[in-house]
Formats: structure tokens, sequence, C-alpha cells
């Protein structure tokens, strides 16, 4: 089996988003997966220096 990590933040009680790590067993389950959190980055990924984030100071819908 070829592992694929990537962290996707989602609403996980209502008020919190929280950031989760997925272990997916193929790009097929990365890309099932539900949108993330909006004002979050937008897509699941791998993190690293690359990663562009949404501007800082926005509020959390």
């Amino acid at each position: 089996m070829n592992l694929r990590q990537v962290w996707i933040s989602l609403w996980t009680s209502g008020a919190d988003v929280l950031p989760l790590l997925v272990n997916a067993c193929s790009t097929a389950c990365v890309e099932a997966l539900p949108v993330p959190a909006e004002d979050y980055v937008r897509t699941a990924h791998t993190g690293g220096p690359g990663l562009v984030q949404p501007p800082a100071g926005r509020m959390p819908r």
C-alpha cells in the first residue's frame, strides 16, 4: 500500500475547526475528502514552506 498523508481543516463540533492529518490509501481517496472549512487552506495539502495560507486577521465563520 502506498500511504498518502495530507492535512485538511474541518469543522469538528459545530464551533471548532481543527487541522486533521488524513492517512489515505490512494489519490482517489484524497480527492474524495470534503471541502475544507471556509477561511482555511481550501484543499487537502502536505504542508511545507511553499503553502500559501489565507490572509491573517480574518475571523473564521
